[in-house]
């Protein structure tokens, strides 16, 4: 079957190029972009849901933190899709929440507030932009070792914190570990696995929202969770900017987010090249730039408007391949649409209601298809050197301390406790160091095997 008779709605092409740049109709067009939306919408919510629970925000504030983060991931979408002078790859790909992110906005959050989180991701914004045309010299920086150590890093950081959704924060509480909440996220887990197994296709790729859908219903016609704040409040409208009162600028907490911005520089570099592979069209340097200011732009917008650490993704890359429609314009119209939906209040007041056992379980997935994508970067590695054995053992090894033993820096000063109590930064700097110390500006000479 040809790809016209796929998908009717759109012309036949002559080179990737054309086909990037072709507009469908307008239906199908419509079409399309809420497929995109749908393929990514449960990744852009986990990460609002996660971070307010976690900081301790009221139901009310977590509604509009899923809002906004809709409204800017739209943003961000139409900006990469359509592209606006220099910003924007005008490439099929969308923009959302990075995970990546959760570790450093709680961390900052609970020790030195919501202000300095958001003041921290404004310069951390503005600095993406300043980089992204000299980023090329920074990536010998950053080599699979390096980077797959430190993707796989954050999704074990990050794994406990869905457990914490499940069980509960405290151990010494009387309800820590309810059974139902224990049966409720199973129960979503496994509707994950059958519908996956079950469903080709787009059903097959929205396994994840389906079993979110269910499990949200099971847990509210169970008593866990509720949906009676739905209907308060306007329908129509956003947090306002500066909620959390004047921004605060901390150096530890600035370093830390820039720990975060440089990996995800290196991500959404190899999500240009990806998409590029897609399509057919060339990826240079100047698309490679034009990408990661979107990613700063709305980052360093996150700080006025209470948003978070954005990064371009790539899980509509899969759909764009499976359904043959490589036009950006689809992908415009579902950034229009997760616009719109942001800027509904209850949508994201549904999105806070849902039970937090139904969230957990949602997170355990996420963050462990995190971890996995870190091994599959370190399965490019070579490790018959033992130097990228090294490098990947000791930043593991010492990454992970804060989330066995979060007291171990405490006798630290605070400017350094600060900085060391996020694992993803020590293991991250770690890693650098020892790739320098190793690799950078020394001959290759072939290592004994260990």
């Amino acid at each position: 079957m040809t790809d016209k008779e796929m998908n009717p709605g759109v012309r036949p092409e002559t080179s990737g190029t054309a086909a990037v740049d072709e507009r469908p109709g307008f239906v199908h067009m419509v079409l399309l972009g809420l497929q995109h939306t749908l393929v990514m919408y449960a990744g852009v919510v986990v990460v609002p849901i996660v971070v307010g629970t976690s900081i301790g925000l009221t139901e009310a504030e977590l509604a509009s933190l899923v809002s906004i983060d809709l409204v800017l991931a739209g943003i961000g979408t139409v900006l990469q899709a359509v592209g606006l002078w220099k910003f924007g790859i005008r490439m099929p790909l969308v923009v959302g929440a990075a995970s990546s992110g959760i570790v450093p906005m709680v961390l900052v959050g609970q020790s030195q507030g919501m202000a300095t989180v958001y003041g921290s991701l404004l310069v951390a914004g503005v600095v993406w932009m300043l980089v992204a045309p000299y980023f090329s010299m920074l990536l010998k920086l950053f080599p699979a070792v390096v980077t797959g150590t430190v993707i796989a890093l954050i999704g074990l950081t990050l794994i406990p914190v869905g457990i914490r959704l499940i069980a509960g924060s405290d151990p010494s509480a009387s309800d820590y570990g309810r059974l139902g909440h224990i049966a409720l996220a199973a129960s979503v887990m496994a509707l994950m696995v059958i519908f996956r197994r079950l469903f080709k296709g787009m059903l097959g790729q929205l396994s994840i929202l389906s079993a979110l859908v269910i499990g949200a219903i099971v847990g509210w016609s169970t008593g866990i969770g509720s949906l009676t704040d739905v209907g308060s409040g306007p329908i129509v409208g956003m947090m306002s900017p500066f909620y959390f009162g004047a921004l605060q600028f901390h150096l530890p907490s600035i370093l830390l987010f820039l720990v975060i911005v440089f990996v995800l520089m290196v991500e959404g570099a190899g999500q240009g090249l990806a998409v590029g592979q897609v399509v057919g069209k060339p990826v240079g340097p100047d698309e490679i730039a034009r990408l990661l200011r979107v990613d700063g732009l709305v980052t360093a917008l996150s700080g006025v408007f209470n948003g978070f650490v954005y990064t371009t993704f790539g899980q509509n890359i899969g759909l764009i391949a499976l359904t043959g429609v490589r036009s950006r314009f689809p992908v415009a119209v579902g950034g229009v649409i997760l616009f719109v939906l942001g800027l509904v209040q209850p949508v994201g007041r549904v999105a806070a209601a849902i039970p937090e056992p139904v969230i957990g379980a949602a997170a355990l997935v996420t963050f462990g298809a995190l971890t996995v994508a870190g091994i599959q970067i370190l399965a490019r590695v070579d490790f018959d050197r033992t130097s990228n054995l090294m490098i990947v053992m000791l930043s593991l090894g010492v990454g992970l301390i804060p989330a066995y033993a979060p007291r171990f820096y405490h006798q630290l000063p605070a400017f350094a406790e600060m900085f060391f109590k996020s694992g993803v930064a020590t293991g991250t700097l770690l890693a650098i160091v020892l790739n320098v110390v190793f690799h950078v500006g020394r001959r290759q000479i072939p290592e004994p095997a260990p």
